[in-house]
């Protein structure tokens, strides 16, 4: 496969995985702050969701007063969700001939919706049903990768952004608890389950036992749970072999040493060393591993000498995004 193509799905899927994961969280926020009358609680998870998802300052200068709003439209913040789904379409219609057709039509149906007037007041007067259309979407294209494309190479790099990407967002949600300024409370730990559709996977799990070391335990450690961080690294290790069709416990380029590494790295620690450690510490070592992940698969199999400097805004726009 040529290396830009394979670049292309990649980003693309992260997009929409991105795209889905940030509106999750927006999504849990405005649900709590109803249920709240948007306690000084509730600002304080905005806040911590905001310096999570790198977005602080962005915030702060932009002319957006609400949060919520900011997250779904800013023009100026790399990460919104307008700005996941214009730069996944913009890369699909790049390698159209890689997907099928329904997977161009669902895409292309979102980026046309949240690119027109009535995104706008769709979210002021009907929000849940906003954010269930694009939480929807995403599922749906998802479902369409795995059952209407073959599942040779191109499908590989689009299953390995997915992953590199949800794993990334896994990690920043479990950080909003450790950047809250003192104890989450049950409301900020059900806050993080809900924005990684890991509530009723909690409950199953632990039976009720809400503390911040069994929602960090199931979100770093959960073999099973497909959003966890060991399970996302697991899949990646994965893709990564059978794409260069090394046995796994071996590595023949950088990007799969490191995601051996950082797979070794959550098989062999639990939830008490890293708290011992420090939860935050432990979960910034992890992001930047994911950064060194995603950089070295780019290095490894799309970077040429010769384009380092002839790259185009979309491209300029991921290599932003991979170190955010």
């Amino acid at each position: 496969m040529l290396s830009r193509v394979a670049d292309t799905l990649w980003w693309m899927s992260r997009f929409v995985e991105r795209a889905e994961g940030v509106t999750r969280i927006v999504q849990v926020h405005r649900d709590s702050d109803l249920e709240t009358e948007f306690s000084q609680g509730a600002a304080e998870y905005w806040n911590s969701a905001l310096i999570a998802l790198y977005a602080q300052n962005e915030f702060e200068v932009g002319k957006f007063k609400d949060p919520g709003s900011f997250i779904i439209f800013s023009p100026q913040w790399i990460g919104s969700v307008i700005n996941c789904v214009n730069a996944a379409r913009e890369n699909a219609r790049m390698v159209r001939d890689q997907l099928s057709e329904e997977i161009w039509v669902e895409l292309n149906n979102l980026y046309h919706f949240l690119n027109s007037e009535d995104a706008h007041s769709n979210f002021a007067t009907e929000e849940s049903k906003f954010y269930a259309r694009i939480i929807r979407f995403s599922l749906i294209f998802q479902g369409l990768s795995d059952a209407t494309i073959h599942q040779d190479e191109g499908w590989r790099f689009m299953t390995l952004g997915k992953y590199l990407e949800r794993a990334d967002l896994t990690s920043r949600v479990l950080d909003t608890l450790t950047l809250l300024g003192s104890e989450p409370t049950r409301l900020d730990l059900i806050r993080a389950l809900r924005s990684c559709s890991a509530f009723s996977a909690f409950k199953k799990k632990y039976r009720g036992a809400l503390t911040l070391s069994n929602v960090a335990d199931l979100l770093l450690f959960s073999e099973d749970f497909p959003r966890s961080l060991r399970f996302s690294l697991r899949c990646i290790d994965s893709q990564l072999h059978e794409i260069s069709a090394v046995p796994s416990g071996s590595f023949t380029n950088e990007a799969e040493r490191l995601s051996g590494r950082a797979l070794a790295h959550m098989n062999f620690s639990d939830i008490n060393s890293m708290i011992s450690q420090g939860l935050h510490e432990s979960i910034d070592e992890i992001q930047k591993l994911l950064i060194a992940v995603g950089q070295s698969i780019f290095e490894t199999y799309v970077l040429l000498p010769s384009e380092i400097n002839s790259t185009t805004p979309l491209q300029k726009l991921q290599s932003q995004m991979q170190q955010q």
